[in-house]
């Protein structure tokens, strides 16, 4: 679900593609050592689920997603951010949608509504690897008395963490292990206290800007922002900035399962050309399938790969029925699939990925 940018990479690096060699036989290994690499979004859970304590309400301060590098190189972030697109729900009326088409991929840049997250730094994700965002408290929140039944997000590789701007404390404590040099930054448009990501049916991408821009400077200039949803009045609570297309890493579009039917893209086709499916409230995660012809292809995966995937949920599966974790555990490298259609990527898992 993305659209390349090559702004990405450190200089002695260009993204491109994961491109292990797919063949009809499966146990001839086909990886090139050369396979650049390529980051994608792996996992979002942002629903929360019931408090633990009473089995009633919403624990909703546990919010983290997973970037993967899908290839076989290192890659370096820089300047990288996460945002998402407007309106903040699938299931309301669009108004972004001009004859049939959202009015801002024409003009070459998409909304981060209200505002977003921004680490002003580098990162390098290793080949075939996890890189962990803590959206909310960066703690074990399965330690805490409402949120047992959710995950722990206190190893995470980066933290959403920035009193300054977002300062509600149920959403954000001070994170348990993650060093002040891996805060994520805040912005915002609103007088809100907490990033107000949907947890119903988020439409979320990551960026990488230029090097030579100052996210921070940039973000504060409004000529880089505008109001969206046919917004006249100019409420803040429609104000974005004007994310430019070429920064966009990865996207990924979710409908929750219930309004389908009602729902439109905010994500352009370009980026992401269906959407997955999302529920709140259960601690589900969507979760990206495997690519099991290029997984078996790579090296000598072919002898470490277990089956019999079962954690989809609602009638979801990875038709791979690849075990991700366990084979990891067996010394495989999990290619995953990335068509830029969340509708046959992405599946809807009963839990976090990461124990």
């Amino acid at each position: 679900m993305k659209k390349i940018s090559s702004l990405l990479l450190a200089a002695a690096m260009t993204l491109g593609f994961a491109a292990c060699d797919k063949t009809d036989n499966p146990s001839s290994p086909t990886i090139d050592p050369t396979t650049e690499g390529q980051v994608i979004i792996k996992e979002i859970n942002v629903g929360g689920s019931v408090k633990a304590s009473t089995g009633k309400g919403a624990y909703a301060g546990c919010k983290g997603i997973i970037l993967y590098n899908n290839g076989g190189k290192a890659v370096t972030l820089s300047n990288f951010g996460i945002a998402f697109s407007a309106p903040m729900n699938a299931n309301v009326e669009n108004k972004n949608v001009v004859d049939g088409k959202l009015y801002f991929e024409a003009e070459g840049w998409i909304p981060a509504l209200q505002g977003l997250w921004y680490y002003p730094g580098s990162v390098t994700i290793q080949p075939y690897s996890d890189f962990v965002i803590a959206l909310t408290s960066a703690i074990d929140h399965t330690q805490t008395t409402d949120g047992a039944l959710m995950f722990d997000l206190s190893n995470a590789d980066l933290a959403c963490y920035d009193l300054d701007v977002f300062n509600n404390k149920d959403q954000y404590e001070a994170p348990a292990k993650v060093t002040e040099d891996k805060w994520m930054k805040g912005f915002k448009y609103t007088t809100a206290n907490a990033w107000p990501v949907s947890i119903l049916c988020p439409a979320l991408y990551i960026f990488s800007a230029p090097t030579t821009v100052t996210l921070s400077t940039w973000l504060a200039d409004e000529a880089n922002a505008t109001f969206v949803n046919g917004d006249t009045k100019q409420s803040v609570a429609n104000k974005a900035a004007k994310i430019p297309m070429d920064w966009v890493i990865d996207g990924v579009e979710l409908y929750q399962t219930t309004t389908v039917e009602k729902s439109t893209k905010r994500l352009p086709a370009s980026i992401d050309a269906g959407y997955g499916l999302y529920q709140s409230g259960k601690c589900y995660s969507a979760y990206r399938n495997i690519d099991e012809k290029a997984t078996a292809n790579l090296g000598d995966n072919i002898n470490k790969l277990v089956y019999g995937y079962d954690q989809g949920v609602e009638g979801t599966t990875d038709p791979s029925g690849i075990d991700a974790a366990a084979s990891a555990k067996n010394g495989a490298k999990i290619v995953y699939q990335d068509t830029n259609n969340s509708s046959i990527d992405f599946h809807l898992r009963k839990e976090w990925s990461l124990k």
